[in-house]
């Protein structure tokens, strides 16, 4: 056996310890886009299926219930509508034809 060569040990000060920092949102809090504070509420209405995603400020949105979701996955669909809403290019017009 060969001795262990200092060379090739990784100092102390190069080594991180991993640690998971990931905020688990399974139950709260959603943070509302429009007023960025934790005002949001999902509220579900399996006997309906429909699912309501509400903030004080005056968003609302309806979402269909489906029984596998997590309030989580219902805030990330909120949260694609909500910028696919916002962030829209508007239609172009079409321009006028010139008569000679």
């Amino acid at each position: 056996m060969s001795p262990v060569n200092k060379s090739y040990r990784t100092p102390h000060n190069r080594i991180k310890i991993l640690v998971k920092d990931a905020k688990q949102m399974v139950n709260g809090p959603y943070y509302c886009p429009q007023c960025k504070k934790e005002l949001m509420q999902i509220l579900g209405d399996p006997n309906k299926k429909e699912v309501y995603v509400v903030c004080k400020c005056g968003i609302e949105e309806k979402l269909p219930y489906a029984p596998v979701f997590q309030p989580c996955d219902y805030y990330s669909k909120f949260m694609d509508i909500w910028k696919k809403h916002r962030y829209a290019v508007p239609p172009k017009q079409p321009k006028p034809e010139e008569k000679p």
